[in-house]
C-alpha cells in the first residue's frame, strides 16, 4: 500500500463459477481502508484507491489485516447475511 499515491496493489477475483457478486474491503484495526466496487462473477482488481484519509491512519511498516468479502444476490441486489474474513498482511510504504 503507497501511502503517497493513496493506492493499494493486490490480486483478488470473483470467480467465473460464482452465483454472487462481491464486495471487497480491507480492514486494519477495525478501521475500513479501501473498498471496491461491485465485482461480478470473472471479474478482478489489481489496484484499488484508499478511502479519505486512510494514508494518515497508518505508518509505514506492516500491519495485520482483513479482507471482508461482502456477498450479493445477483438477482435481487440485496446484501448475503453472511460474509467472509481472510486474514492478510499489509506493507504500508511512503
Amino acid at each position: 500500500m503507497s501511502r503517497s499515491a493513496k493506492t493499494a496493489s493486490l490480486l483478488f477475483a470473483n470467480p467465473t463459477k460464482s452465483n454472487q457478486d462481491m464486495v471487497l474491503q480491507l480492514v486494519i484495526d477495525d478501521v475500513v481502508i479501501f473498498q471496491s466496487g461491485l465485482l461480478t462473477p470473472g471479474n478482478r482488481v489489481t489496484t484499488l484507491n484508499l478511502l479519505d484519509g486512510a494514508e494518515k491512519r497508518l505508518a509505514d511498516g506492516g500491519y495485520d489485516g482483513k479482507f471482508v468479502v461482502l456477498y450479493y444476490n445477483r438477482a435481487s441486489g440485496e446484501r448475503a447475511m453472511v460474509n467472509t474474513e481472510i486474514p492478510v498482511s499489509v506493507t504500508v510504504t511512503e
